[in-house]
């Protein structure tokens, strides 16, 4: 297992193609991290919300984990819902969390990391942090232990169905 150390840095406009990739990983995307996958998102008006216009929007606040040679491993990021906008979960208050880690950068603490700082950068910030994960995915337990709690049940935009989960700050 590689622990080539890491570090976190605030997501700013100019990662918004690390964003876009890395939202292809959190979506569950065919593909993911291909241009074609990258594509797909950018033209779905659900996943849209989470990244176009990156740091352009009031709230936007999100973590990326670096390598020491500067290549995104993950990234962690929150954003508020618009007005008749295309968030499930999340709304103008409370922010909707979208997050991944490349899998060659799984299993060395990069998520947890991300996590807790992005977590402490949002208290006092939002009253909450929500998200969405698909019935049966084992990061359910990964959100659980970071102090999330299940509060519905929802259909997901695959047609699926999918947990929602929200951490009171």
């Amino acid at each position: 297992m590689n622990r080539e150390p890491f570090s976190l840095v605030n997501a700013l406009p100019d990662d918004e193609p690390t964003l876009w990739l890395m939202l292809t990983f959190a979506a569950s995307m065919e593909h993911a991290g291909d241009e074609t996958a990258i594509a797909q998102a950018q033209a779905d008006e659900y996943l849209r919300g989470y990244v176009k216009h990156w740091g352009q929007q009031p709230g936007d606040l999100g973590i990326i984990a670096r390598s020491a040679a500067g290549q995104a491993l993950g990234a962690a990021w929150l954003r508020l819902g618009q007005k008749g906008g295309p968030f499930k979960v999340g709304d103008y208050r409370v922010p909707e969390l979208a997050i991944a880690v490349l899998p060659e950068a799984r299993d060395r603490g990069i998520g947890k990391a991300m996590m807790r700082h992005l977590i402490e950068r949002a208290r006092g910030q939002f009253p909450a942090i929500v998200l969405s994960v698909r019935e049966g995915n084992p990061a359910t337990r990964f959100y659980e232990n970071l102090g999330f709690c299940t509060t519905e049940r929802m259909e997901n935009r695959v047609g699926g169905a999918s947990w929602v989960m929200r951490l009171d700050l």
